[in-house]
């Protein structure tokens, strides 16, 4: 991964170890921008990408959340650092298929509903920061009041895009000449991958559809014809054999041939400790009185 500015205060840094960034003593010096000497720090391990903040430094915000000491980025994240913008992106971007279907998906049926459930957009900051829409019919987004999904702010168009789960696609149809950003990248129509980010203008969206593969995997918008049915492995179950034929001499089930003699044995010696242990307790047992 590396950090991209998109106004062009540096060049693009690599993220290897830790990158700190800074106004001074930082590998990334910037001046003139409200930083403080080490305004934040970048660093990768094993678990991923973490951007720590030390205390007492101005506000820092990931997609407009504000972040105190720590917080975990993807690619496509915004990080503010006062009149800093940084973008994380990946080193080799997959690429954004960008032909679409000509015209809108066909009515669903009761069962493809419900397997589109599970195929949301979740904000990730401003006014739908947490909250989710599902994609079980097209979604429009923008300032409009009759908009789906609706960003109230006058630098966003009324009609601005339209999100659509198209058979075993799900689809991004711009609806005016303002492009979204994509992972970072400014599209106007695109076909989407689970994990995508969407910015329009200061409003963050996250895609999420569980089981379909990532972008850069193979079989991107690609799913079985019935994506809400799941296969059960097969499971062994022993199955009873039928009794064998008896004989016309052989003694009929639960009569004396079938018995055990060991286990009559075994009942008169049980009810013999017993029967002791009853005698020794009234014989033995403390007298009240």
């Amino acid at each position: 991964m590396q950090l991209s500015f998109p106004n062009g205060e540096h060049p693009d840094v690599p993220l290897q170890g830790e990158v700190t960034l800074g106004s001074r003593g930082s590998r990334v010096q910037l001046q003139g921008l409200g930083l403080a000497p080490l305004h934040a720090s970048f660093q990768i391990d094993r678990r991923g990408l973490w951007l720590r903040v030390p205390a007492g430094v101005p506000p820092v915000h990931v997609n407009a959340r504000p972040v105190r000491r720590l917080a975990q980025l993807r690619p496509g994240d915004l990080v503010c650092l006062e009149r800093l913008r940084v973008v994380v992106k990946d080193d080799d971007t997959p690429p954004i298929e960008r032909r679409i279907p000509a015209s809108a998906p066909s009515p669903m049926s009761e069962a493809q509903r419900v397997a589109a459930a599970r195929v949301v957009l979740r904000g990730q900051s401003g006014s739908h920061f947490g909250r989710s829409h599902t994609l079980n019919e097209p979604r429009l987004i923008g300032r409009s009041p009759s908009a789906d999904i609706r960003l109230d702010d006058p630098a966003v168009a009324e009609r601005h895009a339209v999100v659509e789960l198209h058979g075993d696609r799900i689809i991004l149809r711009a609806q005016c000449q303002e492009p979204t950003l994509l992972n970072g990248v400014p599209v106007l129509d695109a076909v989407l991958a689970p994990g995508d980010q969407l910015q329009i203008d200061q409003y963050r969206f996250v895609l999420e559809a569980p089981g379909l593969p990532l972008r850069g995997q193979a079989g991107v918008g690609r799913v079985a014809a019935n994506p809400h049915t799941q296969t059960m492995p097969a499971v062994r179950v022993p199955v009873a054999r039928d009794p064998e034929p008896r004989s016309p001499d052989s003694p009929a089930p639960g009569k004396g041939g079938d018995r055990d003699p060991g286990s009559l044995w075994w009942l008169i010696a049980a009810a013999t400790v017993l029967a002791a242990a009853l005698t020794a307790l009234l014989i033995y047992a403390p007298r009240v009185g």
